[in-house]
């Protein structure tokens, strides 16, 4: 059976890490576009909330491109879908019905995994009747050095999914945050909270430095308190299980994250999960399911849990 997100899920069970970096740009869509599609000029942020069901996109602005205006679409994907292309064309078709511009589609994957084709081609009798672009921003292919050389700071929270990070390129980089964000301790709270999520699931930066640079933020833990958005963040996706609720919204997260992506075993994942009272098991195994595209694995994930 292929693969296929329900499309009706996304707006209420986003995968977190997709949630994570959507928030990642609230604020600060100005400076960052520029480094997801350079030579973008940000003008404004469309509201998403009007895109007809099931249509929910992650995030669309309006933006001067090449000295035009232009849609520019943003999806977050932290794992595969066979049929990304032909979602994306979806969304495309609609925006440039809706706003009458150009629409530049980009996918930016944080971690490694299979990634959409570009172009997605539409053939009868051996001839293209439709050639869509797209866009594909593969962070673990990025350079971490170049964004700090460039002194990006905006996207320093990003830089555990990207080549060459480690420990000491992730001390200088919270160094310049900390400066760069002196006067909100909030801001910062959140930065670094967001750049230790990423820098536990990437797997491109060795233990020994991850240790160092968790070691590092949790001295920063205080900040974190301080910032509701981001305690709402934390009770998505507590790896420790000690807040209050952690429980609850794994096992809700893994079931939709089946039910997306392997809709066949959604009622062994709902049997499952339901028996597991450990946050720390519940976590891992989301983790496994992330890192997994094929429905026999994640069968075998499913059926090993036990209580």
């Amino acid at each position: 059976m292929a693969k296929r997100k329900s499309e009706s899920t996304r707006p209420d069970q986003q995968q977190p890490y997709d949630n994570l970096l959507k928030s990642l740009l609230e604020g600060q869509e100005q400076i960052m576009l520029p480094y997801i599609l350079p030579g973008a000029e940000y003008q404004a942020t469309l509201n998403i909330e009007v895109i007809r069901n099931p249509l929910r996109v992650d995030r669309v602005y309006l933006v001067i491109y090449k000295g035009e205006p232009h849609i520019l679409h943003i999806e977050f994907e932290s794992g595969s879908d066979n049929a990304m292309a032909t979602r994306l064309l979806d969304y495309h078709a609609y925006l440039y019905h809706k706003h009458g511009k150009p629409v530049i589609s980009i996918i930016v994957y944080p971690f490694s995994t299979k990634t959409a084709i570009s172009p997605h081609k539409e053939t009868s009798g051996g001839k293209d009747i439709l050639v869509f672009h797209s866009h594909v921003l593969r962070l673990w292919e990025q350079h971490a050095e170049e964004y700090l050389r460039k002194h990006a700071v905006v996207m320093y929270a990003l830089l555990p999914t990207m080549d060459g990070a480690n420990a000491q390129l992730l001390n200088q980089a919270i160094d310049e945050m900390i400066a760069y964000y002196h006067d909100d301790d909030v801001k910062l709270g959140r930065e670094l909270r967001w750049l230790g999520i990423l820098l536990r699931r990437a797997t491109i930066v060795p233990s020994e430095d991850k240790k160092v640079i968790e070691q590092r933020l949790s001295m920063y833990d205080d900040l974190f308190e301080k910032d509701p958005k981001m305690q709402k963040i934390l009770a998505e996706r507590e790896v420790r299980g000690e807040e209050k609720g952690a429980t609850k919204v794994l096992r809700k997260m893994i079931i939709s994250y089946v039910a997306k992506h392997f809709p066949a075993l959604t009622k062994l994942a709902r049997q499952r999960v339901m028996q597991i009272t450990q946050s720390s098991t519940l976590d891992t195994l989301l983790d496994d399911l992330f890192a997994t595209s094929d429905e026999a694995t994640a069968r075998k994930l499913l059926e090993s849990l036990t209580a």
